[in-house]
């Protein structure tokens, strides 16, 4: 058993983005490997927003785990399954992360959402109820800092907010782990004040695809 405390838990915003590179072929396996254009410009370790036409991997954030000349496998994304990744239908555009904006003065993460949702399919003649898994509810963070419009990261929160566009989020803990989404962000601009507390605001996260972890 492993217990990982939160003290130095560092979260992050995508600042910047690299241009869209087409991605011409996104092979069915273990870790899925993409063609990508010439000068593409990703080395291993970077994240990647990819733009697919398999609706499972659209939108979601990946890492590079090897690159050879113009194929690029996605690190722990499995596309083995043709039912859910129909063969010859994924490709799209890839988008390298280029820089990462750090959020300090955090007090508090919270998560809700991302639980299974059920249909009801009890028959007329079943003494028992029976349910089906559907689809997740949607997963959400609220994180309070501590006020300050002067940070560096503030700035970039507020164009992320103003954009309406997902941006790419990543948690590392201290363990080493990582936790990559992409989320819409909202920035409550009126900070909470009490008699004689620091003031705070809250930023409101909706992932806009599956998160992705890694173990280190």
């Amino acid at each position: 058993m492993t217990i990982t405390l939160s003290t130095g838990t560092i979260i992050a915003i995508a600042k910047t983005y690299g241009s869209a590179v087409t991605m011409s072929a996104l092979s069915n396996a273990a870790e899925a490997v993409a063609t990508l254009a010439v000068g593409h410009g990703c080395v291993v370790g970077d994240y990647l927003e990819v733009t697919s036409g398999w609706g499972r991997l659209n939108g979601r954030i990946v890492r590079v785990k090897t690159v050879a000349t113009n194929d690029i496998t996605f690190e722990g994304i499995n596309t083995v399954s043709t039912t859910v990744y129909p063969a010859g239908t994924g490709t799209g555009t890839i988008r390298r992360i280029t820089v990462w904006t750090n959020l300090s003065q955090i007090q508090e993460i919270g998560s809700s959402g991302g639980d299974l949702q059920y249909a009801d399919i009890t028959a007329i003649d079943d003494v028992v109820g029976k349910q089906m898994p559907t689809i997740r509810s949607p997963v959400t963070m609220n994180l309070t800092t501590f006020d300050d419009p002067t940070l560096a990261w503030y700035a970039d929160v507020v164009a992320a907010d103003e954009a309406r566009t997902p941006y790419a989020l990543r948690l590392s803990a201290p363990n080493g782990s990582k936790l990559v989404a992409n989320a819409y962000w909202g920035l409550q601009r009126v900070p909470q004040i009490a008699s004689n507390q620091p003031a705070k605001t809250q930023l409101s996260l909706t992932y806009a695809a599956e998160p992705v972890r890694y173990a280190s």
